[in-house]
Formats: structure tokens, C-alpha cells, sequence
């Protein structure tokens, strides 16, 4: 991989929207030992203190056990729950809870709205069960941690599913916000997270009635807290964590998430994340940035050539999120570009788009992808036309079945991919043009290349070996 930068002159378009001001000001103080705010829409960081610190989440953990929920449940809340001993009697006794007995059968939704709006600790043992493999609490806290593994949380580990204290219980507040991200992807997710409504539990086979309430000051707090964007959120605290939060708000045409951890102070969670986004709201815009102009030849190889020519590879531009003290100047380019393309292989080619060191916004802004041109004309010079023989009337290719194979794969998945148009119309001109048997067929397919998903086109040749057929499959992003 070779890596390259570009300064992206005047690459900001509508710069008078970033016209830098008499004299930046300086991000608000808090009392939390670290914070994140992101654009919920593309997961850019736009403001950090200490985001990779190991620290205990308290309730926010929840967020994970609600998410897994919701994505078990795929919005069908219907399920009856029994409660068993471990849900009810496995906490302290100052834990908070929605008073659930042994015994008792519960709606799985009535357990979702007790967990998010109570901070119930038994509820949230209960969703554990629910979506275990195995139906116990540590089934569901082994899915509680495979799932951290899957999103890349590498500074988080779950020891219960509620957020009590446990020394192998921890998080940091860019995982945290990542993990906020997927579960408000899951179907019914933000129903939960954004409710300041009554809820209202029915009585069960061992309880009457119950009422559940928002307890979110920034949602249902006085004027001193209350926030009008402030959607959805999640409080936490005991005495090794603080006070903790995470929030998702709306202003302006900006989704942000916001997650505070170890704040110091009654509702001191709630203070910071207001001073947050009330400057993210007062600072950052959303920006489009154009692609650089410039341009990186890379080899094409593959059939057996050495190479079958140059392909011109290109950066795609990005919408970021800029602070208002920013200008055009201060955003470059870092081009990550493989030396060779290998015909028939995935391409991963990236541009990130990077900040001048500034104490107002963290570098990184954007990774994107690279658009690559010349690759069909290459194709369609190296592969020929095949030609019918005198003898049984075979068909023959100028480069072999294979490489041919992989070459019309592509173009197909270039003309796609440009034209949007169906599969079979694209094969039968493509058959008509080159004049290839009947017998190739082309499917599509999922799949995953370098951990991407992926789906590809498979080109196939029946052979005249029973049980065997020629293919080459291609990547199409």
C-alpha cells in the first residue's frame, strides 16, 4: 500500500459558510473524565476528551442489553416472560428494580419499557435470559460481549447485563457511542430511547398495575436542564462510575450522539451533556467537500500478464461536520492505494480526509472510497473476440475461458453499477457483442471480501468434466 497526501485547495464548497471567525471559541469545561460527540449519521467524532479511557458505565450498559433485545425481537414484543429466582433475588438490595417475583409472567415489552425508563436492574437480568442462548443471565452477557467484539469495542467488556459495579465491567466513551450508533439501528430501538410518556405496566398472575417514568432531566427536567433537541437518552451512576449519560439529539439538520463518563456532582452527567451540544449545535455544520484533483495511475494484472495496462484511481468528496473556526486550508487528503489492482480480487483503496492539529476538533474527519476509471476499456482490449473453427464449431477465447470470465464479470458490474440496469438484459448484449456460448450464466450472490460486505457476480462455464465448472468470482461494491 503506498499512502499519499493531497492539500485540497479550495476543495470546500460554499467556503463562506467556513469563513473563520475573529477568535474561535474554546470548547466548554465540564467535569467529566472523558466525553464523545458524534455524528449519529456517519459516526465522525467531532468532539473528544480522553474517548479510549477504560472507565465503568453504570446503567448505560443497558443500551447494549435493549439493543440486543430489539434485534432478537425483530419488533415483535409480544413474548411471555416468566420470572425465575436468579432474575429477581441475583442483586443488591438498594438496586434499582420494577419489583419482578419469581414466578410472575410478564410481557417482554412491558420488561423493555421497565428496563429503559426505571433503569430496572431485574428487568434488565430478565432481557439477559431473554436473549441468551441458553436462556440464563450469562448466556446473555457471553452475547453481551461477542457482539462488543463484533462492533470493534476493544476498550469494553460486560460482567452483567444492568451496569452494576464489577471490576471486569468497563467501557470507554468512543465505544460507547459506537455501540449507541447500532442499537439505534435495531427495529423499535429509538421507540424506547426517546419515550417521556407514562408507561403503563398491566397487571400480571402476582401483581396489580405499574407505572414506569421518564427520568432524563434534559427531556423532562425544569428550565436549567431542559433541552428542547434532546430526543432520546440514558442515565447511569454508582460510586466507582459517577454519573453517566448518553444522548441522542436533534437540531439543525445535525444527529449527534453524546456520551459523558464520570461526571462529578448531582445531575453533573446531565450539565455536561447539555454544555456539549449546546456548543456542538452553535459551531459545527454540516460541509461538503470536494474529491482532490488529483489522480494515481495503478496497475492492472491478472490472466497470467505481467500488466494489462493503468487504471486511473480517483477520491470521492464527503460531507463532514466542520467547527465554525475551520477554512478550507485546513483539510487535506490521505490516499491509501494498493500498488497493484489483481484482476478478480477485491480492491480496497481509501482517501481520509484529515484536520490540521487543532484543539477544537479531533483530526480524523472522513474515510470514503476511491472511484477507479479505465478498467472497461482495458478489459474489452484484452479480450478477444472469439472466433468459430472449421471443425466442431467450438468457441474459443483469446486469453483463456477464465480470464475472459473475470473480465466480462466486471464490466458487467461496472455497467451496473453505472446504468442500474437488470442482469439479464446486460448479459445478452454482452453475449451478443463478444459472442460467447449460451452455456455462461451469470448469479449474483452475498459474501465477504477483506471483512467488507460484499456481493458478488459468478460467471460459470459448465465443463465437460461432470461436476466441474469453470468460474471466477468478482467483487461488486
Amino acid at each position: 500500500m503506498k499512502k499519499l497526501v493531497s492539500i485540497l485547495a479550495a476543495a470546500v464548497l460554499g467556503a463562506a459558510v467556513l469563513a473563520p471567525t475573529a477568535a474561535a471559541e474554546e470548547l466548554p469545561q465540564v467535569t467529566c473524565e472523558a466525553y464523545v460527540v458524534m455524528d449519529a449519521d456517519t459516526g465522525q467524532v467531532i468532539m473528544e476528551k480522553n474517548p479510549d479511557e477504560v472507565l465503568c458505565p453504570a446503567s448505560i450498559t443497558k443500551i447494549m442489553t435493549l439493543g440486543l433485545t430489539m434485534e432478537k425481537a425483530q419488533g415483535d414484543w409480544s413474548a411471555q416472560l416468566t420470572i425465575d429466582y436468579d432474575v429477581a433475588h441475583s442483586l443488591e438490595s438498594n438496586s434499582t428494580h420494577i419489583a419482578l417475583l419469581p414466578g410472575e409472567v410478564v410481557t417482554l415489552e412491558d420488561v423493555i419499557y421497565g428496563t429503559q425508563l426505571e433503569s430496572a436492574n431485574d428487568g434488565a437480568n430478565a432481557l439477559a435470559e431473554y436473549f441468551g442462548d441458553d436462556g440464563t443471565i450469562a448466556s446473555g452477557v457471553e452475547k453481551m460481549n461477542a457482539k462488543a467484539q463484533e462492533l470493534g469495542l476493544t476498550n469494553t467488556h460486560y460482567a452483567n447485563p444492568h451496569g452494576l459495579y464489577d471490576e471486569n465491567h468497563y467501557t470507554s466513551a468512543r465505544d460507547m457511542a459506537n455501540m449507541t450508533r447500532w442499537a439505534m439501528q435495531q427495529p423499535g430501538f429509538m421507540d424506547v430511547f426517546c419515550r417521556n410518556d407514562e408507561w403503563r405496566m398491566a397487571a400480571t398472575n402476582l401483581q396489580p398495575e405499574r407505572a414506569f417514568h421518564c427520568t432524563d432531566w434534559l427531556r423532562v427536567g425544569g428550565p436549567l436542564l431542559y433541552r428542547a433537541y434532546e430526543k432520546g437518552g440514558k442515565s447511569g451512576f454508582h460510586d466507582q462510575a459517577g454519573y453517566t449519560y448518553v444522548g441522542y439529539a436533534e437540531q439543525d439538520g445535525l444527529n449527534l450522539i453524546v456520551v459523558v463518563l464520570k461526571s462529578v456532582g448531582l445531575n453533573g452527567n446531565y450539565k455536561d451533556a447539555a454544555a456539549l451540544l449546546d456548543y456542538a449545535f452553535a459551531h459545527f455544520r454540516r460541509v461538503s467537500i470536494a474529491s482532490p484533483q488529483d489522480t494515481y495511475e495503478v496497475s492492472l494484472v491478472g490472466g497470467g500478464f505481467e500488466s494489462l495496462g493503468n487504471v486511473q484511481v480517483a477520491a470521492q468528496g464527503a460531507e463532514v461536520l466542520l467547527n465554525d473556526a475551520f477554512t478550507e486550508v485546513d483539510v487535506t487528503a490521505e490516499f491509501d492505494i494498493p500498488e497493484q489492482y489483481v484482476l478478480g480480487q477485491g480492491f480496497s483503496a481509501t482517501v481520509t480526509y484529515l484536520l490540521k492539529e487543532n484543539a477544537l476538533q479531533p483530526t480524523t474527519l472522513r474515510t470514503v472510497g476511491l472511484t477507479v476509471s479505465g478498467l472497461e476499456q482495458i478489459l474489452q482490449a484484452n479480450t478477444y473476440v472469439p472466433q468459430k473453427t472449421a471443425g466442431d464449431g467450438r468457441m474459443y477465447l483469446g486469453i483463456g475461458v477464465a480470464v475472459a470470465a473475470a473480465a466480462i464479470a466486471i464490466l458487467l458490474a461496472v455497467r451496473l453499477i453505472r446504468g442500474g440496469g437488470g442482469l439479464q438484459s446486460l448479459a445478452a448484449k454482452r453475449a451478443r457483442e463478444t459472442g460467447l456460448p449460451a452455456d455462461f450464466q451469470i448469479i449474483t450472490r452475498t459474501g465477504a471480501v477483506n471483512s467488507t460486505p460484499v456481493q458478488t457476480l459468478d460467471v460459470r462455464r459448465p465443463s465437460t468434466k461432470e461436476g466441474h465448472d469453470e468460474r471466477t468470482d468478482l467483487p461488486r461494491r
